[in-house]
C-alpha cells in the first residue's frame, strides 16, 4: 500500500482556484502561460541535459560538464521545466522570498502536465527538504508545495521520511564540489524500510550544479530506492546558448 504523506498536505484543496485569464509571467497576454513567454522562459525548442537537468541544445542528451563526468550520479534523470531567469525566476523568487507559495497554483495544471510528459511514472514523490530552522525562518519549503501541487494535479503520493539534520551555509558562491562538500551528511532517511524498492521523483525549486538534488538521492540510494528522477522548476542554461538568448 502506498504511503501518503502528510506533511506537504498543507497547501489542500481549498486553496486552488480557477485559472486567471491573464498570462502567469508577464500578465498580459490570454492563457495561463502565454506563446511569447514560453518561447522566452520554458524554451520547448531545446533539450534538457539528462543528467543535472540544465536547457541544452535538443539534439544532445548531456550538457558539457556531464559528459566530463561533473555531473551528478545518484539520480536517473533530472528535468527542469525552464530556464532560471526572467519570468519564471521573479515568479520563484516571489514565491520563496516574498511569501507567496499558492501562487504555485498558477502553474499546477501546466507544469504537471509537462512533468509527466518528460518522465515516468513513479511511486510517489519526494521533496528536497528544508532544515528546521530554515523551515521557522520562511514559514513553509516550497518544494513541499510543488510535491502538493503534483499530488493533487497527477494523483502521485507523497512520501515522506527524508530529513535535513544539518543546516548548512549559503551554497550561491560555492563550486559543485564544494556544494557536494557543504551537503556531506546533511540529509537522513527515517525509516527506509517505507520507500526500499520505491521509484520517485525527487522534486526542488531550481537547480544550477545539481549538488543539492545528487546530497539527497545519495542518501535515498542508500535507503534501498531504486528509481530516482529530478524534477524543478528552473535550471540554468548551457553557457555556448546563452548568446541564443540576448
Amino acid at each position: 500500500m502506498r504511503e501518503l504523506g502528510i506533511e506537504a498536505a498543507k497547501i489542500t484543496r481549498a486553496l486552488w482556484y480557477a485559472d486567471k485569464q491573464a498570462c502567469i509571467f508577464c500578465g498580459e497576454e490570454q492563457g495561463a502561460i502565454c506563446p511569447a513567454c514560453t518561447t522566452e522562459y520554458l524554451h520547448p525548442e531545446l533539450g534538457r541535459c539528462r543528467g543535472c537537468g540544465k536547457l541544452i541544445l535538443s539534439e544532445k542528451i548531456h550538457c558539457l560538464d556531464c559528459e566530463k563526468g561533473k555531473g551528478p550520479k545518484h539520480l536517473d534523470q533530472i528535468t527542469a521545466w525552464g530556464h532560471y531567469a526572467g519570468g519564471l525566476k521573479e515568479f520563484i523568487q516571489e514565491i520563496k522570498f516574498k511569501a507567496h507559495p499558492r501562487r504555485l497554483i498558477e502553474i499546477a495544471r501546466p507544469f504537471s502536465d509537462w512533468a509527466i510528459s518528460q518522465l515516468p511514472v513513479v511511486d510517489g514523490v519526494v521533496a528536497v527538504p528544508m532544515h528546521a530552522s530554515r523551515m521557522a525562518e520562511r514559514g513553509f519549503n516550497q518544494a513541499e508545495v510543488i510535491s502538493s501541487v503534483l499530488h493533487w494535479q497527477l494523483g502521485l503520493p507523497i512520501l515522506c521520511g527524508v530529513e535535513r539534520i544539518i543546516s548548512t551555509s549559503s551554497q550561491v558562491s560555492l563550486s559543485r564540489q564544494e556544494r557536494l562538500h557543504n551537503l556531506k551528511g546533511a540529509f537522513a532517511v527515517q525509516q527506509p524500510e517505507k520507500i526500499k524498492g520505491r521509484s520517485i521523483w525527487l522534486v526542488d525549486d531550481v537547480t544550477t550544479t545539481g549538488a543539492t538534488l545528487e546530497a539527497v538521492a545519495e542518501t535515498l540510494r542508500e535507503s534501498g530506492v531504486q528509481a530516482i528522477y529530478g524534477l524543478c522548476l528552473a535550471a540554468g542554461l548551457e553557457k555556448k546558448l546563452v548568446p541564443l538568448c540576448d
